[in-house]
């Protein structure tokens, strides 16, 4: 799909491709969401330039990411999409900055698209360039990304009071005191941080490469001066995606180490049990294998006896273990 937008505010959709040409001289802002191949033609025509291919669009070298073609400015950068969703991913957008107009090609729907093109609408005087276009973007997609990483710390907040409450005085297994739910949120939690940041490092390049290259442009220096102040977004939102980086993983330890600290309790109660009812055993063993030349079995006294011995045999490990603490 491929959108214009104009300097009013309005956003228009095409229904043929013939007119093209005349909404590209108008608009500000082109916007290709998983383009067709007529439809990146069609832009091309416009620009004067190529549009990178999604396999293009993939590529990790710098050089790739990041060139100057014919005055055109072709920056691609990693950003996280789909982080309310069960599977959130990390994809490629690329903004190709001309002159007259900027286009964006991409493959994904960010919130923070959807989030610029309604303030655009109601603001449009505010975003009636490429530059400010590029400006209004870049600032909706690190707003949405500290907004993930606000609500990744509160999900690692909770999961800190989950696994470090206190424990109930019977120990369960691990199952059913719900650490199996506790991992996923801790590697939901750690993948969220993870993407994030590499947004961040791919938008803080990008953002780079705009200053250096513009940097002696008088038209841009409004923009120029503008990322300078993003760039100290992306050091704070990076060393907070550190932060949370490192509890998730303190978390992940401690749970590890509670799982396993379970796992030691039951073993235990189970180990001592087998030592407890391990001497009544054997007495009720050798009793019971009715040999024919055993003088107890035929004693008056024999059975209580024999009873009252596996009686103390049980008691004494139990209160032994009891006086020693381990129990």
């Amino acid at each position: 799909m491929i959108t214009f937008h104009l300097p009013s505010g309005e956003a228009v959709v095409p229904d043929d491709l013939a007119a093209c040409p005349e909404l590209a001289r108008r608009a500000v802002w082109i916007d290709l969401l998983r383009p067709t191949r007529p439809e990146e033609l069609a832009v091309e025509k416009a620009l004067g330039a190529e549009v990178p291919t999604r396999e293009e669009m993939q590529q990790l070298e710098l050089s790739r990411r990041l060139y100057v073609e014919s005055d055109t400015l072709f920056m691609t950068a990693t950003v996280l999409t789909g982080a309310d969703s069960s599977r959130p991913e990390s994809a490629g957008i690329t903004f190709i900055l001309a002159r007259e107009r900027l286009v964006t090609v991409r493959y994904t729907e960010p919130r923070a698209f959807q989030t610029f093109v309604a303030h655009r609408r109601a603001h449009p005087a505010d975003h009636a360039t490429p530059l400010t276009v590029l400006e209004g973007l870049v600032d909706a997609i690190v707003e949405r990304l500290a907004d993930i990483l606000e609500a990744t710390g509160a999900m690692v907040e909770d999961l800190s009071l989950d696994v470090f409450r206190e424990p109930e005085s019977a120990p369960r297994a691990p199952a059913e005191r719900g650490y199996n739910a506790v991992l996923m949120k801790i590697g939901r939690a750690s993948d969220l941080v993870a993407r994030s940041r590499e947004s961040l490092v791919s938008l803080g390049r990008l953002v780079a490469f705009f200053r250096e290259v513009r940097k002696e442009d008088p038209a841009a220096r409004a923009t120029v001066e503008h990322f300078a102040t993003v760039s100290g977004d992306f050091a704070a939102l990076s060393d907070y995606a550190t932060f949370l980086s490192g509890k998730a993983s303190f978390l992940l330890d401690a749970t590890l180490g509670m799982i396993s600290n379970e796992q030691n309790a039951i073993i235990k109660l189970v180990s001592v049990a087998a030592l407890v009812f391990g001497p009544p055993t054997l007495i009720a063993s050798i009793y019971g294998m009715n040999f024919e030349h055993m003088p107890e079995l035929h004693w008056t006294y024999a059975y209580p006896l024999a009873v009252l011995a596996m009686v103390l045999s049980a008691i004494f490990p139990y209160a032994y273990f009891k006086r020693r603490g381990w129990l």
